[in-house]
């Protein structure tokens, strides 16, 4: 079985950041098939990832479907059921007419440890892991998720970046359970921050020791003692 990774913008996946939907996706393009056009077989792997971000989850393909001179209703109409139907931004932005692929997937899981890749996209929104070494590539991880090594915004006090990495973010929404740890409330209900626990001004570390998850109200509820380490958006690919 061929193995996946799909890289996706948050404003085009239902859900929340913190919990999105992966049990299908598509792909279209106005003048060409869309990658994996002709490349999914029932029972391949494929691997969630922000742009910008880690890969955080993996699914298993179920089935899927080839569409030529699609348009936004028929996409729509084949997403029917999943919270990507509703997703009027997505189906706004596609062109009149188009070829898609849409992909059906089951047996959701999310990774304890994200998989910061060293591979990159080169414009593709989907990539095939048809090798060995692009597999290597894209399925190895290049930084440890408790260190920051980031090259700028560095503390001269010796506690690291402000900066907060995509993967230590998302280990710490996976540790806490995607819920705030002062009123416990969850995500998708209420936007979640990653805090520091001591104030990374006053020499707390980016570390997971040191950060905690916080729903948006509690977080701007401590005032200015504490910094703010909120979730950001990556890049559209």
């Amino acid at each position: 079985m061929t193995e996946h990774v799909v890289i996706r913008r948050p404003e085009y996946v239902s859900g929340s950041r913190e919990r999105p939907e992966v049990k299908v996706f598509t792909q279209a393009h106005q003048t060409r098939h869309p990658v994996p056009w002709g490349k999914l077989s029932i029972g391949d792997t494929v691997w969630m990832k922000w742009s910008g971000g880690p890969i955080v989850g993996k699914s298993i393909v179920n089935g899927f479907r080839q569409i030529e001179d699609c348009t936004a209703d028929e996409l729509r109409a084949a997403t029917s059921g999943s919270l990507l139907g509703r997703n009027d931004a997505y189906f706004d932005s596609l062109a009149p007419r188009f070829d898609a692929v849409v992909i059906y997937l089951g047996h959701e899981q999310w990774l304890d440890e994200p998989i910061t890749p060293s591979a990159r996209s080169r414009g593709e929104s989907w990539v095939v892991l048809g090798t060995e070494r692009l597999r290597d590539a894209w399925l190895s991880s290049t930084k440890p998720l408790q260190s920051v090594s980031e090259s700028t915004g560095a503390s001269k006090s010796g506690n690291g970046s402000r900066t907060i990495p995509h993967a230590l973010r998302f280990q710490v929404l996976r540790r806490d359970s995607f819920s705030c740890v002062y009123c416990g409330r969850r995500a998708p209900d209420v936007k979640l921050h990653v805090d520091h626990l001591v104030p990374w001004s006053k020499g707390g570390a980016s570390s997971i020791e040191n950060l905690r998850t916080a729903c948006e109200a509690c977080n701007l509820g401590k005032g200015a003692s504490h910094v703010l380490a909120d979730l950001d958006s990556p890049a559209r690919p």
